[in-house]
């Protein structure tokens, strides 16, 4: 069974290594822990309660009532499950709780199927950054749910 619930620190090892295996450009663990234990930052985790792995995490900062989304991930073998969907309703759900109204995120233009997930999710692209990505090199579409 997959619960959704709000990260830990305890959780920062796990997401960590999520970061090393699916991004290019990996925030730390000190970068997870500041955000796990931040003012103005969200963070929710999926996680396989037969044996405590995190299978996947979105994490957002809320600035005056809008969430910047800057990491969704899921753990390869649990892809393609609906996990990432639901993870990202209930996090939307908890952060209009807590008072945000509109939610933003960069994706690669080339993620085709992140950008469909987020356009299941009422996304819409309103936007490029040119050369936003390193390594390699990438424009970003810009999206809002408002």
């Amino acid at each position: 069974m997959i619960v959704f619930r709000e990260m830990m620190l305890s959780d920062v090892e796990q997401i960590s290594a999520m970061e090393e295996a699916y991004f290019s450009m990996p925030w730390s663990k000190q970068a997870l822990s500041e955000a796990a234990a931040g003012d103005q930052t969200f963070y929710m985790v999926a996680e396989d309660m037969a044996d405590g792995r995190i299978v996947a995490y979105c994490g957002q900062y809320c600035i005056m009532g809008e969430g910047d989304i800057n990491q969704v991930a899921v753990h390869e073998a649990y892809r393609r499950q609906g996990i990432a969907a639901r993870l990202l309703q209930d996090f939307m759900q908890e952060s209009e709780k807590r008072g945000v109204r509109a939610f933003t995120l960069e994706v690669r233009v080339s993620n085709t199927a992140a950008i469909r997930l987020y356009e299941s999710c009422g996304f819409q692209i309103e936007g490029t950054r040119k050369g936003f990505y390193d390594k390699p090199k990438e424009d970003a579409y810009i999206m809002w749910k408002r």
